[in-house]
């Protein structure tokens, strides 16, 4: 079977003034660059939407990219999901990655790990923060689900990401809290940058 990801690019960024954050450049790449790098090496074969803006992706990094927006515009993580799964093909992928455009630190290991979990248990799968908080915008779901759940909530302008997961009980996989790490603000991200240095 195959993987399918959705990555999330659609905020205004208002708290990291209108800057297009997975434009930014970490540790020589973009963070999107970052972000497909690392998808690519965690499942062969992966066929990647973004949800939102491209902007910060080479050219030769789209080939196997395809790109959507949310309707309207600038109405949430959730309704970019909803475009995503909307044009993807049925029945070609068993797992559905769902991903944010402001996470650099993310690994091919862990998302790897996220599959597997995902795979053995039948239910979405996610890590927790640094803060001990569910990762909502870091996870793997079966796809089957993930559609049936976008079913259920209907029109998903301006929800909240965590309805997909309400009455859920998602399989939770241990994560290094900064490898989840995204940002919001300038001092957020220096403090990436810091790391990776």
């Amino acid at each position: 079977m195959t993987v399918n990801a959705i990555i999330l690019t659609g905020g205004r960024s208002r708290r990291f003034a209108g800057v297009h954050k997975p434009g930014v450049e970490v540790g020589g790449q973009t963070t999107i660059s970052r972000i497909l790098g690392s998808i690519r090496g965690a499942a062969a074969g992966v066929e990647v939407w973004v949800a939102g803006p491209a902007e910060g992706l080479a050219e030769a990094e789209q080939e196997g990219v395809h790109v959507v927006r949310e309707e309207p515009a600038f109405a949430g993580p959730l309704a970019g999901i909803a475009a995503a799964v909307a044009a993807m093909p049925t029945g070609a992928a068993d797992v559905t990655l769902v991903l944010a455009g402001d996470m650099p630190m993310i690994t091919a290991g862990h998302l790897g790990e996220l599959i597997r979990t995902c795979r053995e248990t039948g239910r979405p799968t996610t890590g927790t923060d640094d803060r001990g908080k569910t990762q909502f915008l870091c996870a793997a779901w079966p796809t089957d689900l993930l559609l049936a759940r976008l079913a259920e909530i209907g029109d998903p302008t301006d929800g909240a990401v965590k309805l997909l997961f309400a009455g859920l009980e998602p399989a939770v996989v241990a994560v290094d809290p900064d490898v989840v790490s995204d940002f919001d603000t300038t001092a957020e991200l220096e403090r990436i940058r810091a790391r990776l240095r």
